[in-house]
């Protein structure tokens, strides 16, 4: 992908994912009844954790200095811990500072993004942290694909919250849904 690709691609999935989160009351962002015991207002927070740490990396790099993946002090096999971390220092946190927190992480890496040279969208190997995969891959993987992954799991969520409804017949032995 070359940069005004992952650019559009980036507001798109955005876009798609702040319609999905707009249809939600400030109770059922609250809710926290997701996975672990978490609720949306904290996968707000762990995507802007995870878009912070990819601006500060892409930032690093168009300074010409190594950056620390996935976090100074921490290795990919702690990304549990890590998460874990994150939810920990931002479950105090208002719904309002989740939502701003999430905005301003959005606009940093936009602009980071927006900022590198559109030849680094087409080499794999410039820098070594990129493990030779296409820079496109590492923005990815912490913007647009991030946002789907939560958005299936707050549709999923949300489909299980749904009260059954309908009109219930028995056959003398067995309930039917109609």
């Amino acid at each position: 992908m070359d940069k005004s690709q992952v650019l559009a691609e980036m507001q798109a999935a955005r876009d798609e994912f702040d319609a999905l989160l707009r249809q939600l009351s400030d109770e059922q962002m609250l809710d926290a009844t997701l996975d672990s015991g978490q609720s949306v207002k904290d996968i707000l927070s762990h995507i802007a954790a995870w878009e912070r740490r990819c601006a500060r990396w892409l930032a690093d790099s168009l300074r010409g200095e190594m950056p620390e993946r996935p976090e100074p002090g921490a290795t990919w096999d702690q990304m549990d811990d890590l998460n874990e971390s994150d939810f920990l220092r931002a479950q105090a946190d208002t719904l309002q500072e989740a939502w701003d927190d999430y905005h301003r992480s959005y606009l940093e890496l936009f602009d980071v993004v927006n900022a590198m040279p559109e030849e680094d969208f087409g080499e794999t190997h410039r820098l070594s942290w990129w493990e030779g995969r296409p820079i496109s891959d590492v923005i990815a993987a912490n913007s647009f694909e991030h946002y789907r992954e939560h958005a299936e799991q707050i549709q999923e969520w949300l489909k299980r919250k749904q009260p059954v409804t309908g009109f219930v017949e028995s056959n003398g032995t067995n309930c039917i849904m109609k």
